[in-house]
């Protein structure tokens, strides 16, 4: 008897499936991470302009609300543009209003959505757009994990021995640091490969593998961390499932090139600045690389440490809160990693428990040094 092959018939329901699984895993990571999108927590609200400082707590909850709404239209009725456009202003004003919001996974969803209006009436550019936005994506991710602290920090640390139980003195005898490389250099090889070759659908299989380590690793069976990524490498799973379930056939590169430079800008030229503190990491798929300050707040003894801040350690008589482990405690995010940011927190900080009870310092595991803000 013969089996049927599954098929997906045409371009404009291809599109339609891609539409429907960003929306659908957009909305489970929206409510798995829902404090992040409402302002009555104790993190700091954070907005990306002062101006947005005083805006009441309903107005968070009320965008929140609206943004699950859209997507569940979007998801179980036709997915008009009309709809994804009042749904993408709604989302953009929420992340507005802090800048937490602005995840990796929310950027690659919003680029998605503004490709899917500005295409809308033709799929195979907006297939063959969002193709070079994940090209951008897997190369920087690979690039920018080349450095030593990935090596020490995620390599060494967190997968040999917290994960494999994997000793150091097991990875000086087999020589097992540098391995680590393979990681990121498997990265960029199949970013190259995937926007140079021409069986692209062997190459996503390949990326799949990459998504399902990641699940492995991060996952419930592995270190048990950071649950709202394990519905981001789902998505991406699907994601290149889809699109390249046929040939990626770009006919004319020159006019795709021409029409489309905003976003090789954005995705391609945008990220080197990146390297040099110059654009946004996260905007950067600077992932899991290890480098990056990191935020510790200080407290005295007469401040309860609550335990919405996470994991502590003491030092000089004092409860010192990680801000990652504050943030991923309390929001299930990680924190942005911009100086900028920790600045603005650190000011936030500074009011609520006043500025001479706390001590508020910014380190770096690349070269350990401590600068106090």
């Amino acid at each position: 008897m013969k089996q049927n092959k599954w098929e997906i018939k045409s371009e404009v329901i291809q599109l339609s499936l891609l539409i429907k699984i960003v929306a659908f895993f957009w909305f489970i990571m929206k409510v798995w991470s829902y404090k992040k999108w409402i302002a009555d927590r104790l993190y700091p609200v954070v907005p990306s302009f002062d101006f947005l400082k005083n805006v009441p707590n309903f107005v968070h909850f009320t965008l929140f609300c609206t943004s699950l709404i859209f997507l569940l239209f979007i998801f179980f009725k036709k997915e008009k543009r009309f709809i994804i456009l009042l749904f993408l202003i709604s989302e953009i004003l929420s992340c507005l209003l802090d800048v937490i919001r602005w995840q990796p996974w929310e950027y690659v969803y919003l680029c998605f959505f503004v490709i899917v209006i500005i295409n809308y009436q033709k799929p195979r550019n907006a297939f063959a757009i969002f193709h070079l936005f994940l090209v951008g994506m897997y190369l920087f991710s690979g690039l920018h994990k080349l450095n030593r602290t990935f090596l020490n920090d995620v390599w060494v640390n967190t997968i040999l021995d917290k994960l494999a139980g994997i000793s150091l003195d097991t990875v000086v005898k087999y020589k097992l640091f540098f391995m680590g490389l393979i990681i990121p250099f498997s990265e960029i090889l199949f970013a190259g490969l995937l926007l140079f070759s021409k069986n692209k659908r062997m190459i996503s299989y390949c990326l799949i593998g990459i998504h399902i380590t990641v699940l492995i690793i991060l996952g419930p069976f592995g270190l048990n961390y950071n649950s709202v990524i394990w519905f981001w490498n789902l998505a991406l799973i699907f994601i290149l499932v889809v699109l390249y379930h046929k040939p990626m056939e770009i006919t004319d590169i020159r006019t795709l090139v021409i029409n489309n430079f905003y976003w090789l800008i954005l995705w391609f030229v945008m990220p080197v600045f990146s390297f040099f503190g110059r654009w946004y990491q996260y905007l950067s798929f600077n992932l899991y690389s290890g480098k990056g300050e990191q935020m510790y707040i200080g407290l005295p003894p007469e401040i309860q440490v609550k335990r919405e801040f996470g994991s502590t350690i003491v030092y000089d008589h004092r409860s010192y809160i990680n801000l990652h482990n504050w943030a991923m405690e309390e929001l299930n995010s990680a924190p942005i990693p911009e100086k900028s940011v920790y600045l603005k927190i650190s000011r936030e900080i500074k009011k609520r428990y006043g500025k001479d009870h706390v001590k508020i310092i910014l380190y770096n595991p690349a070269n350990k040094s401590i600068i106090e803000l």
